[in-house]
C-alpha cells in the first residue's frame, strides 16, 4: 500500500456533532474506560470526579465505580435523584467525546461500591478528528526532566496521535507541550512528533493520551507516514529486505 498517496487524500467532511439514543449511546463507551462525572445538586453545587464505566444491563441501568471521597462529600452529593453530567471518550471510528446527563438512581456501598444510573434518553457525540487515523503499535520516547519515558504510539493521523504507557506516573496536563520521538530501528531515522496534550484517561491499567501536532510535528508525521506499510492489522515500518 502506498501510504504517501493515502495520507494526502482528505476524507469527506463529517458532521462534528450528532445525537444517539438510549442504549445505543452506551455502545460508544468501552467497558473499563475512565470517564469524567459531575454531580449537580438542586442548589447548583457541583462535584467533579473520575470513575470507570463498568457496563449496563437489559433493565436500562448503567454502572460506574465509586470514587474515593470524604464522608462529607458522600453525604452532600451522593443523593438519589441528583443530576449527573458524564463525559467519556469513544474510540470507535474517528474517535469522539460522548456526553450525556442522567441522574443518581442507586448508591451502593455494600458488598461492593457502585453508582447506578438510568440509561439517558439521548447522548451527544462530538467528533475529535476529521483525518484518517492509522492504527499502530510503535515504541517511542518522551524526554522528561530527568529521564526518558517509554511509550507506545497507538494511532496517528496527519493532525495528531495517541500514545499509552503502563506506569502510574507521570501524568500530563492538558495543553502541556511534549515531543514524542519514534526511531526506525532498521536505519536509525528519528521522527520527532511535537505538539500539545489534548486529552488523557486511564484505561485497563494504562495511561492513555491524545496529542495534537504543531507545524514541525505535522511535517515529521508526514515523513513517518511515508515510510509505513500496512501488515494486515496495523501500520509498521517498511522492511527494506522484504522489498528487495
Amino acid at each position: 500500500m502506498n501510504t504517501n498517496s493515502t495520507q494526502m487524500k482528505k476524507p469527506p467532511a463529517k458532521q462534528k456533532e450528532r445525537v444517539v439514543m438510549g442504549l445505543q449511546a452506551m455502545d460508544f463507551i468501552q467497558h473499563g474506560t475512565e470517564a469524567s462525572l459531575d454531580i449537580v445538586t438542586p442548589l447548583g453545587q457541583r462535584l467533579h470526579f473520575k470513575a470507570n464505566f463498568i457496563g449496563f444491563d437489559d433493565q436500562q441501568h448503567i454502572f460506574f465505580t465509586m470514587p474515593k471521597l470524604s464522608k462529607g462529600e458522600y453525604e452532600e452529593f451522593f443523593m438519589e435523584g441528583f443530576n449527573v453530567d458524564i463525559e467519556g471518550i469513544s474510540e470507535q471510528g474517528e474517535g469522539a467525546l460522548i456526553k450525556f446527563r442522567t441522574r443518581i438512581e442507586h448508591v451502593i456501598y455494600r458488598p461492593v461500591q457502585l453508582l447506578v444510573f438510568p440509561v439517558p434518553q439521548q447522548a451527544k457525540l462530538v467528533l475529535l478528528r476529521n483525518e484518517i487515523r492509522y492504527e499502530l503499535r510503535l515504541p517511542g520516547d518522551i524526554q522528561l526532566t530527568n529521564r526518558k519515558l517509554r511509550v507506545v504510539l497507538t494511532d496517528v493521523s496527519s493532525g495528531g496521535c495517541g500514545f499509552s504507557f503502563d506506569a502510574i506516573s507521570p501524568e500530563f496536563d492538558v495543553d502541556q507541550r511534549i515531543v514524542l520521538e519514534v526511531v526506525n530501528s532498521a536505519n536509525g531515522d528519528t521522527y520527532a512528533l511535537s505538539g500539545a496534550i489534548k486529552n488523557g484517561r486511564k484505561k485497563r491499567g494504562k495511561q492513555t493520551y491524545g496529542m495534537v501536532f504543531d507545524d514541525p510535528g505535522k511535517a515529521n508525521c508526514r515523513r513517518l507516514l511515508s515510510v509505513l506499510i500496512y501488515d494486515g492489522t496495523k501500520y509498521v515500518f517498511k522492511n527494506p529486505r522484504k522489498e528487495a
